[in-house]
């Protein structure tokens, strides 16, 4: 993720888009909230994109979008496993 006021990327384990921030996540559960207007954007792997209900409120808030390496949250691989069941 890169801030308007940053010239150096800034990397994290997960970042979750959210209405007004943008929610920086690293496996050791450390959380760094950003508002919208300080963020420049967000440089991602698109095979980490997880939309809407793939991210529960109750992981962070939730997000419109984010982009997490699921592996390293097992909150989340939970949740992701559930819904998997839930489709068959």
């Amino acid at each position: 993720m890169f801030e308007v006021d940053e010239y150096e990327a800034q990397e994290f384990d997960g970042v979750l888009v959210q209405e007004n921030a943008v929610v920086c996540l690293d496996a050791g559960e450390n959380v760094r909230v950003v508002p919208m207007d300080k963020v420049n954007h967000v440089d991602a792997d698109p095979d980490l994109l997880l939309t809407g209900a793939e991210v529960p409120d109750s992981f962070f808030g939730g997000a419109e979008y984010a982009f997490v390496d699921v592996s390293k949250f097992d909150q989340l691989q939970e949740h992701l496993e559930d819904l998997r069941r839930e489709n068959y």
